[in-house]
């Protein structure tokens, strides 16, 4: 896999990318502080996130053996669950975002998991817009504790 003409490869990875990932999701947040409520993604630390990994699963990209992108998922009965996407802010836009999703599509259609599912803010239309491009559709809307209008959306993909 290529990204403006650097060789990428995307991994499994567990526990001991926990740092690298903890960077990679820190970086690609840190503009999100103003979402109501706020992300957890900017109060996780490397334990929050080694732990995370050790109870399910990562996936890391580099280019040219450096992390430039991941995510986070959890295999539940019949679906995959995605969260923590994550794209250093220096490569954002060269479809690394993209690649890390249709990897886990394949991985999905070869283990015989039905569907994929994302939350995406309501705050964050281009987040939406990101998925619904990939065929994600929303199934259900959210509201985040202590909040009255709907604050996130449950989107699915069926590969």
């Amino acid at each position: 896999m290529q990204a403006g003409g650097a060789v990428g490869d995307i991994r499994l990875c567990g526990p001991e990318a926990a740092g690298e990932l903890h960077r990679l999701t820190s970086a690609a947040f840190a503009g999100y502080g103003w979402l109501d409520p706020p992300s957890g993604a900017l109060s996780e630390t490397v334990d929050d996130v080694w732990q995370d990994l050790a109870r399910n699963h990562g996936l890391l990209y580099r280019l040219d053996g450096r992390p430039v992108a991941g995510l986070r998922f959890e295999r539940r009965p019949g679906q995959l669950y995605v969260h923590r996407v994550a794209v250093d802010p220096a490569f954002q836009r060269r479809g690394l975002g993209r690649a890390l999703m249709h990897w886990v599509h394949e991985y999905c259609r070869r283990a015989g998991i039905a569907e994929v599912r994302v939350g995406v803010r309501s705050q964050l239309p281009g987040n939406r817009q990101f998925y619904e491009a990939l065929g994600y559709e929303v199934i259900a809307e959210h509201s985040h504790p202590g909040h009255t209008r709907v604050t996130w959306y449950e989107m699915c993909f069926r590969p």
